[in-house]
């Protein structure tokens, strides 16, 4: 059998935030871009896991004063 195509992770994530926005559904996305409705379901699940588990680590660094964002801007 087979292996499906691999997704460059450039086109997962642009794929993904197009499922989430409600552009287009799994399986539209799917017959799009000629992956499974399972994979695309993976990289979405993935996506969501990994943005909730950076949210809250960057929370707790901040508040352990452990995080110091830094911005610098330089206006010409």
């Amino acid at each position: 059998m087979r292996r499906p195509p691999q997704i460059a992770p450039a086109k997962e994530i642009r794929i993904v935030l197009s499922v989430l926005a409600g552009e287009v559904t799994i399986a539209e996305a799917a017959r799009k871009e000629g992956v499974s409705e399972v994979s695309i379901s993976k990289c979405r699940n993935e996506f969501l896991d990994t943005g909730k588990h950076a949210l809250t680590v960057g929370r707790s660094l901040l508040e352990a004063g452990g995080f110091r964002p830094q911005l610098h801007l330089r206006l010409r």
